[in-house]
């Protein structure tokens, strides 16, 4: 269940062959001198690219592969009029929603005793909800995030809420959002990647 959900889901969707490796984060594999001679970040997700270069940060492989791939349609290209949107949600979708998340999923990074943590896990349910609300308010489309169609933005976005302990309430209040979720889950490439995410 890590960012490299949106990255499985592309290079799916873009009939790109690949190979994945498995990242033991629970046994601090990233942050082994090994990882981080590819990923100095020490995150996950990775991708090594066929030059043999490796980037990290999931709003950037999203970038990369939806370039390396202009006929999927995954990201506008340049010169269309929403190149300049995409890239500005995806940004607000790194930064605050993906970062809210791991706030909340794991608080303990966040603060030190007991009562701090709690209180940093409180406040982050409070700010993914109003982030949600965000999103809500900024989906363009019918079951998409932009008005024109499909991209890389409804991967991103669909993989977020894939962290929600309650989905009922997360979607209650929020048709857009759900509708454009829904449309994902049942997406090959997006199902491929939950295969090999989903926690059983």
């Amino acid at each position: 269940m890590a960012g490299s959900i949106v990255a499985q889901a592309l290079l799916e969707e873009m009939g790109a062959p690949y190979r994945m490796k498995h990242v033991d984060m629970a046994a601090g594999e990233h942050k082994t001198p090994a990882y981080r001679r590819l990923n100095p970040a020490a995150r996950v997700p990775a991708l090594t690219l066929p030059d043999g270069r490796t980037i990290g940060e999931s709003a950037a492989i999203v970038v990369v592969l939806g370039e390396s791939s202009p006929a999927s349609g995954l990201l506008p290209q340049p010169g269309t009029s929403d190149r300049s949107v995409f890239f500005f949600w995806l940004n607000v979708m790194a930064t605050s929603g993906y970062m809210t998340v791991a706030r909340k999923g794991h608080p303990e990074r966040y603060a030190f005793d007991e009562s701090a943590i709690a209180q940093v896990e409180r406040r982050a349910a409070e700010d993914l909800a109003a982030f949600f609300d965000v999103m809500e308010d900024a989906i363009e489309g019918d079951g998409t995030f932009l008005a024109s169609g499909q991209s890389a933005l409804d991967l991103y976005l669909a993989m977020l809420t894939e962290w929600s302990e309650d989905k009922d309430k997360l979607f209650g209040g929020r048709p857009s959002l759900a509708k454009l979720s829904n449309e994902v889950y049942l997406r090959p490439g997006y199902q491929a990647a939950m295969r090999t995410h989903r926690l059983n």
